[in-house]
């Protein structure tokens, strides 16, 4: 059988899976890598742990179909970490990832004097994570490092040039960066220089599903991929996950709980980068298609965090039990709520400095309680993200979910109940991976990305909404709302700071 693989660099670990040309899904591996965090604010990762990984996980999928006929490799990747490399390639200290937040004043000094040329020409809202802000932070706190650097590479196009010896991106990868023209798909020079690098230090910019180069002899040792394999750039997670899920047609919501929670609808690209408030523009890897998105930047990781608060030692409580702890508690969490901005907010407040609570506590709240108010709260983001997509003209007709969280029923009922909406749990849920594994497939076949994705919703499981349900869990969303707006005034009072 003739298959593709993909490859995605998430925040965790890297997930690489097999898929045949029919669709099938063949093998699929993960393997993790740590992530630093040497100051408050400061989060990072070691690209050659990246890329050990990477090595470890094709060498045991290439094992598990070694009777397979691979014929394209596709890439995906978290974005906003960008990669230092010397002239020499040699890298220049750990990359820096999307959850640092160590930009924020240079963030903010960029919008002061770009604001309106980075909403109109990058269609953004800048803030610390994106690599534009990154990039200033190391011109003005570390220019030995910087000036050293021959090639600023994002997180995917590191393992893309391990491959393949080629130094490229892609438009949706290099839209979240906030210095990309979404019109021309240029990096817009002045910006870049604005923030204090020579824009020379980025990589040339080509389609998410045209061919960048061929698995190098080097690479194929290391990796066991046939030498000479076609490896497209693919796109960054969010385009890439739009894909796995089907967002290719209009009304096509999909819904992702990772570590953050993505929440994403496909709108014609003209009509999509027009000034929206409150949420991201991302070119998707249909060149005639972008993205809305909504970014819950605490999605799973805010139930696998209560998970590491509430188990010991004395107490080794499995994550199933504890979800199965909420099964008896009633919608609304008996008054308790949850903030999901753990890691800060996204949308629609865009504060990075924000953080979660939980409001209602009482001598008689649970685990249970607990454990439904933190679904029921990622869930509430979520509602927020579909309202502001609702209120800019977004139609919505069908709900799709995947990643770790989709994997707990309850959560995917939660979230048809606070949607209101039927929800259906696709069938592979690693969807950056499979949207990875698909455009290569559309590479190497012609076949466009529409056409490969029609069928993913087939074979998942439907969650209708329970009426019942509605009414509680709407005065839940009003208190939800009270807690989520009171941090956020509290964040932008300047007597808190």
């Amino acid at each position: 059988m003739k298959a593709t693989i993909g490859i995605d660099l998430g925040t965790s670990a890297v997930k690489v899976v097999a898929v045949g040309l029919d669709g099938s899904l063949l093998a699929e591996v993960s393997r993790p890598y740590p992530t630093h965090t040497p100051l408050p604010g400061w989060v990072e990762q070691s690209p050659d742990d990246w890329w050990t990984a990477v090595c470890q996980a094709l060498r045991e999928v290439r094992a598990t179909v070694a009777e397979a006929d691979l014929v394209g490799v596709g890439l995906s990747g978290q974005l906003n970490g960008v990669v230092l490399l010397d002239d020499a390639g040699q890298l220049l200290g750990d990359a820096i990832i999307w959850l640092d937040t160590r930009a924020t004043a240079e963030a903010e000094k960029l919008v002061n004097g770009f604001g309106d040329l980075m909403r109109e020409r990058a269609a953004t809202e800048l803030n610390a994570i994106t690599v534009l802000a990154k990039l200033a932070w190391l011109a003005v706190n570390d220019p030995e490092r910087l000036g050293r650097a021959r090639s600023a590479l994002l997180v995917k196009d590191y393992i893309l040039w391990r491959l393949t010896d080629v130094r490229q991106t892609d438009p949706s990868d290099a839209s979240a960066t906030g210095m990309m023209d979404v019109y021309t798909l240029d990096w817009i020079e002045e910006l870049c220089a604005a923030a204090g690098f020579d824009p020379k230090l980025l990589p040339p910019i080509g389609r998410s599903t045209a061919v960048a180069g061929y698995v190098t002899p080097r690479a194929s040792a290391m990796t066991g991929l046939p030498s000479g394999v076609p490896v497209v750039p693919g796109a960054g997670d969010v385009a890439a996950l739009a894909v796995g899920c089907g967002v290719a047609e209009a009304g096509v919501l999909g819904v992702t709980l990772g570590t953050a929670g993505h929440v994403v609808l496909a709108r014609d690209a003209e009509e999509a980068f027009r000034i929206r408030p409150g949420m991201w523009r991302v070119t998707h890897a249909d060149p005639d298609q972008a993205l809305w998105l909504g970014l819950v930047m605490s999605g799973g990781l805010s139930l696998s965090w209560l998970h590491r608060l509430v188990r010991s030692a004395d107490s080794p409580l499995t994550f199933d039990a504890m979800v199965a702890c909420a099964n008896q508690v009633p919608p609304g969490a008996n008054g308790l709520s949850f903030i999901p901005f753990l890691e800060g907010a996204a949308t629609p407040y865009a504060m990075p400095s924000a953080r979660g609570a939980f409001t209602g506590l009482s001598s008689s709240t649970s685990i249970g309680d607990m454990t439904q108010a933190v679904m029921e709260g990622v869930a509430f983001n979520v509602r927020q993200c579909v309202e502001l997509f609702t209120e800019y003209g977004g139609s919505i007709k069908e709900v799709r979910i995947a990643e770790g969280g989709a994997r707990v029923d309850r959560w995917c009922q939660i979230l048809a109940d606070v949607l209101q909406r039927p929800v259906v749990r696709l069938e592979h849920l690693d969807t950056s991976s499979l949207g990875a594994a698909l455009m290569a497939q559309t590479a190497v076949t012609g076949v466009s990305l529409r056409s490969l994705t029609a069928d993913l919703a087939k074979g998942g499981r439907r969650f209708d909404p329970d009426a019942l349900n509605l009414d509680a869990y709407e005065r839940a969303y009003r208190r939800y709302l009270v807690g989520a707006e009171g941090e956020v005034n509290r964040v932008r009072d300047p007597r808190n700071h």
